[in-house]
């Protein structure tokens, strides 16, 4: 991790507060057995207290660092990736988060992603959608819910709430969620993407997070972050499917353009991710990493135009003064 670190010193001053994400999975920190983990906890009959032990080192070496920690509810478990929402069977979102706030309610540098990317939108429809995400029903816990679990130990923390559609990627069931929430403590959270996956949806180009974001800002007085964004190995500079490949008259990648929004509309971001030994099962795992295909643990460098050139955004957009850009940002 001395690699991040070193990258998280350089960032750091008085106006820019560094921060790192760290994606989690329920059952493994309250010991749930899965179908996907049986094995692995017949063989590790204490893999729930080394998990909790590496979380706490990671986060330890963070914090002492003065980075700000966001622990995100990235799985329930391990046989029930992306769900539209966090789950209450098997390992309850509201257990997970309860048993976690409690373990780091001393900490003020860490934040609570409730659940990393809800697309609710995609199993309901209309007034459902916020409903749901709102205050639950009998499949899935609602913000609402999550919300007590880590007030209830965290009462001060930070909280990170994505929108209920599109994963991660919507306003409206932000707007209507903000008046229910019991504390000013949350922060919202946007996962702009530009791929295959996002082809038929124009919303998802720069102009349409724009909106996204106007509109939040708009109708609350909550900050945004963005915990996650990328541009699958599109080109570095070009355009990348709805993506046109420029902003403002100036031809950039869809990254480069996420980050100038994100400059003018003072919107923290971290991308995704830092996995040096990662190979990926497709092209875009490796393109969208900061430190793309390689294993070393420098930012990447695409010599072949795939992906962004995160070693120049670096340099360019990691340590701007605070009357131009973001405040936090993720190595």
């Amino acid at each position: 991790m001395d690699g991040i670190g070193n990258y998280l010193k350089q960032i750091t001053n008085s106006s820019v507060i560094p921060v790192v994400r760290l994606p989690m999975t329920g059952s493994y920190w309250t010991g749930y057995v899965t179908k996907a983990a049986e094995q692995n906890m017949k063989k590790y009959p204490n893999l729930s207290h080394q998990y909790q032990t590496m979380i706490t080192k990671m986060v330890d070496y963070f914090t002492d660092l003065g980075a700000v920690t966001i622990l995100d509810l990235h799985w329930n478990d391990d046989d029930t990736e992306q769900q539209s929402m966090a789950l209450k069977s098997g390992v309850a979102a509201t257990e997970f988060w309860s048993s976690v706030a409690e373990h780091f309610k001393d900490n003020d540098h860490v934040f609570y992603e409730l659940y990393n990317e809800p697309h609710l939108d995609t199993d309901f429809q209309g007034s459902d959608v916020d409903e749901i995400f709102i205050n639950g029903n009998n499949q899935y816990n609602g913000m609402l819910e999550m919300e007590v679990a880590v007030r209830q130990h965290a009462p001060d923390a930070m909280l990170v709430i994505a929108g209920a559609g599109s994963w991660a990627y919507d306003s409206q069931s932000l707007i209507a969620l903000d008046s229910h929430l019991m504390s000013e403590n949350v922060i919202y959270n946007f996962h702009p993407y530009m791929g295959p996956y996002q082809q038929g949806d124009a919303r998802k180009a720069a102009a349409g997070f724009e909106v996204m974001v106007k509109d939040v800002q708009e109708n609350t007085n909550k900050p945004v972050i963005i915990t996650e964004f990328g541009q699958f190995c599109c080109p570095t500079d070009g355009e990348c499917y709805k993506y046109p490949g420029e902003w403002n008259g100036q031809h950039m990648g869809y990254d480069e353009a996420i980050l100038h929004i994100s400059t003018q509309y003072n919107i923290s971001w971290t991308p995704w991710a830092w996995r040096p030994t990662n190979r990926g099962d497709y092209e875009g795992d490796q393109c969208q990493d900061l430190n793309g295909m390689a294993d070393a643990v420098h930012l990447s460098h695409p010599t072949d135009g795939k992906g962004a050139d995160w070693a120049t955004l670096w340099t360019k957009f990691s340590n701007l003064p605070p009357h131009t850009g973001a405040q936090t940002f993720l190595a």
